[in-house]
């Protein structure tokens, strides 16, 4: 699924929702801010493939990033964005080991500084990502 493993060969596949995504999506663009080159191309190539995978790229703006509508209250809360998908619409998607970690770790720092409800739904993907790594 992504073109960029930077050499890790352990996978692992799991089930996300639409909403699971937008949180997975705003943790990785939090920490995008501070990234390393190459993390950020990592953060920006997972980004793009839950975008992808969710066919949130058509809310994009032209600059990546940049939300379509006109009121940028951002990914988590914008209906007008989302319109009538699902959130609860879940796909199977793989991360590579390098990735998770990247994810982990982003949704980590993004428990601490979210609303109770974002930080949950954020701390139950984190351990699903993880968990799917220990079988």
């Amino acid at each position: 699924m992504s073109d960029d493993r930077h050499g890790d060969g352990e996978t692992a596949n799991f089930k996300m929702t639409r909403n699971e995504a937008r949180v997975v999506i705003a943790a990785l663009s939090d920490e995008e801010m501070t990234a390393s080159s190459d993390r950020g191309m990592r953060i920006q190539n997972i980004q793009d493939r839950l975008s992808a995978e969710f066919d949130f790229d058509e809310h994009r703006g032209v600059e990546k990033g940049e939300m379509a509508a006109e009121d940028d209250t951002g990914w988590l809360d914008n209906d007008a964005i989302f319109g009538d998908n699902d959130p609860d619409d879940a796909e199977r998607i793989e991360l590579s080991r390098g990735e998770a970690n990247v994810v982990t770790d982003a949704l980590a720092d993004f428990e601490l500084d979210e609303t109770k409800e974002n930080a949950g739904t954020a701390e139950n993907v984190r351990q699903r990502i993880a968990d799917s790594f220990d079988r």
